[in-house]
This record gives C-alpha cells, sequence and structure tokens, in this order.
C-alpha cells in the first residue's frame, strides 16, 4: 500500500478530480500517475506535484487546494482521503465506503448521494450539503449553506453549529444518546479536530419528510 500526495499547483481553471481515488492509484508508480488525463487537455502533471511514501493503508493527501478542486473523493470506495485546504463542489459524493477529511471548507453538494462511509469536513459546508444521501456519516464543524440535508433518505448529518431551519425536518427536541461514544471512538483513530468531540446531548431533526423521513441531523450541545 502507499500514501500518495498530491500538492497542487496554481490554476485559474476548475479540476474535476474524481480519477483520484486511494484504490484507483494504488499500484502505480509517479510517472503513470502524472499521465492520468483529467480532462481533454488536461493531466495530473499539470495541477499536481506528486510523491509517494510507503504505508500500511491506502491513503490520498491532497495538499494547496482550493474551491477550484472539485469532485474530491467521488465514487470512493475505500482507503483514506485527507483534504489539507479547500474543496469545490460535489466533495465526497456518491462514497461508498472509506474516510474522506477536509480540513478547510467545502462547496456544494458535499456528500451528495453518499451510500456509506464517513465524509468530516472541518470548515464550513456550502448549500445542498448532504442532498440525496441514502447512508453513512456527515460531519461539519463550520457552517452549513441553504437545502442542508435536500431529499436525504438515511444516514446522519453531525453537526457542531445549528443550521438554518429546514421545512421538511421536524425538530425531536435534545437528547443524551450514549450511542455516539461508539462513533466518537472512530473519530480519535483519525487526524482530525472531530477527535476532540466527546458530548453526547445533542439537538435531533428527522426527515427529509419530502421523501422516507428516516435521515437524522444531530447538532452537538455543550
Amino acid at each position: 500500500m502507499s500514501h500518495i500526495v498530491l500538492t497542487a499547483k496554481p490554476v485559474s481553471r476548475t479540476v474535476d478530480c474524481r480519477a483520484l481515488l486511494p484504490l484507483a492509484l494504488q499500484g502505480k508508480t509517479v510517472a503513470e500517475i502524472a499521465a492520468i488525463k483529467l480532462a481533454a487537455n488536461l493531466s495530473v502533471a499539470d495541477v499536481f506535484e506528486i510523491s509517494i511514501e510507503a504505508t500500511d493503508a491506502a491513503k490520498i493527501t491532497f495538499k494547496n487546494t482550493t474551491s477550484s478542486h472539485q469532485y474530491i473523493g467521488f465514487g470512493m470506495t475505500t482507503g483514506q482521503l485527507v483534504v489539507e485546504g479547500d474543496a469545490g463542489d460535489f466533495l465526497g459524493a456518491q462514497l461508498q465506503n472509506g474516510v474522506l477529511i477536509c480540513k478547510g471548507n467545502a462547496g456544494a453538494r458535499a456528500g451528495d448521494r453518499m451510500r456509506r462511509g464517513m465524509l468530516l469536513i472541518e470548515g464550513n459546508a456550502g448549500d445542498y450539503c448532504g442532498s440525496d444521501m441514502m447512508a453513512g456519516t456527515l460531519g461539519v464543524l463550520g457552517s452549513t449553506g441553504a437545502h442542508l440535508g435536500y431529499g436525504m433518505k438515511r444516514g446522519t448529518l453531525l453537526l457542531a453549529q445549528t443550521p438554518a431551519p429546514q421545512a421538511t425536518w421536524i425538530d425531536c427536541g435534545f437528547h443524551k444518546l450514549p450511542f455516539l461514544n461508539i462513533l466518537y471512538k472512530s473519530f480519535k483513530l483519525l487526524d482530525s479536530r472531530f477527535a476532540q468531540i466527546n458530548s453526547q446531548r445533542v439537538q435531533r431533526w428527522m426527515g427529509d419528510m419530502g421523501g422516507l423521513g428516516k435521515a437524522e441531523i444531530l447538532v452537538i450541545q455543550s
């Protein structure tokens, strides 16, 4: 296994990063990764510096990224992906498994149609965060934009800040949920600010009542 580090070069256009997944890049050399096409006239070498370190897990770290880097972690099925910077739209969209940590802000549609796994955003998340999400855990320590959890079917949105009211979500009041300790133990294995969370008391919403209504938003209380 290997830890692949992709350090972003300055760009003046959007970069579609959906091809850059831990499983897809495992076993490839620097030259092979550099040659991967991200668009018709754009290769990985045009937008990233690449380095590879031997490790016991499949991992990719993006460094110096901005909102121009879109679709990071799209359809990811295994391993760990860390974004040391901001991310554009569709961060972790259609995530199927694995752990994706964004240490900066994320654009719109983070976790869109997410099916499983864990997406943790330490900064802010844009509009439609968790849209059409089917399962898994999506955490945000910063603020969230409009239409949070739009069309969400199942899964958990774990927030550190109270979001704007959502018309199709039902406020279920304040609860102490001991099962969160299990989730928090998994956080402590990660290099993330989420490892510092320990409060079991949350405000809980159920929704989206425009659909199945079997998802939840949990806002951590001090």
